[in-house]
């Protein structure tokens, strides 16, 4: 794939974490969450009968909570939907902003992407069916590690304009910028490193480390380790945070 000035052209758009009601539901927790300065409302993310998502504002980007309510998942994507029901928690998708999708899929058609897709599903007792104003493509599962990169493109810039200003409450009003940087850690293997490498530019720093440096001096980064785990660290201007922990999702600041 071809970059321009060593660096991948894609920024980071929102990490997708699967997580128990709790997280949705505790009072306690969602307190702590506003102490720290990220404003959580979980009541207002979208969701029907077979799931609820929540979000989590940090600047233009952002955490997308999802919790399963039912077997079918009400139409969210079915693959994750099937991970959540056996089990799985903690994050399972980071997206990347693109710019022309239709680029992206052909250039990594090779490397197993999916075609772009739109996000359906019905609400209001099945009378309303909502359809995304955006589409995703997603990469192939790794192959110890249950979590997927996707890219995703906004149909146009009016649209994303308009669902930045609805990215209320945000962090960025108490000095927490955006995502600087995401860690992933997790058995990987040499095939996996081998295969981001060539659909990335990347910066092998050993060979248990391999970096991919993005646009708005943003970042992602792979260990080779053990335990499965992501960290995610905020610009936040100086401002120290207690490190918060959702399932095996750690947010720290830079």
């Amino acid at each position: 794939m071809e970059q321009v000035s060593k660096l991948n052209p894609f920024s980071i758009d929102h990490i997708v974490v699967n997580v128990d009601e709790k997280y949705q539901k505790n009072i306690q927790f969602i307190e702590e969450v506003n102490r720290l300065g990220l404003p959580y409302i979980p009541s207002k993310g979208k969701g029907n009968k077979g799931f609820k998502t929540s979000n989590l504002w940090i600047g233009d980007e952002y955490f997308e909570f999802i919790y399963i309510k039912s077997k079918d998942g009400g139409g969210w994507i079915k693959d994750w939907v099937d991970k959540y029901n056996s089990g799985h928690r903690g994050v399972i998708g980071l997206f990347l902003k693109t710019n022309n999708i239709e680029k992206t899929t052909e250039l990594l058609k090779s490397f197993g992407i999916s075609n772009p897709e739109r996000i359906s599903f019905p609400f209001f007792f099945k009378l309303i069916n909502f359809s995304a104003k955006w589409q995703n493509a997603y990469l192939p599962y790794f192959d110890e590690v249950p979590f997927q990169l996707g890219f995703q493109q906004v149909d146009t810039p009016q649209i994303e304009e308009k669902m930045r200003k609805r990215m209320v409450p945000n962090s960025k009003a108490n000095g927490i910028d955006g995502i600087k940087s995401v860690q992933f850690f997790g058995p990987f293997t040499s095939r996996d490193f081998e295969w981001l490498k060539n659909v990335f530019y990347c910066i092998k720093e050993n060979t248990n480390q391999l970096n991919i440096p993005l646009k708005n001096d943003q970042s992602i980064h792979f260990y080779i380790s053990e335990t499965i785990e992501t960290r995610v660290l905020l610009n936040s201007k100086g401002k120290v945070l207690t490190p918060l922990l959702i399932e095996n999702l750690r947010i720290l600041n830079f």
